[in-house]
């Protein structure tokens, strides 16, 4: 049972990961505020935006 829980958790996080990017591209295109999308999204980089 917790192999299962723990399997779906992962797709989750993974298909979490694909929309921010996704997000992060769509932004970037749009020249939107890519400051405030990491602030609602939760995302973090590794260089200061």
């Amino acid at each position: 049972m917790k192999t299962a829980v723990k399997k779906e958790e992962q797709k989750n996080v993974f298909r979490q990961m694909l929309d921010d990017k996704r997000a992060i591209r769509q932004c970037i295109q749009k020249k939107g505020d890519l400051k405030k999308l990491a602030e609602t999204r939760g995302i973090k980089f590794a260089t200061p935006v």
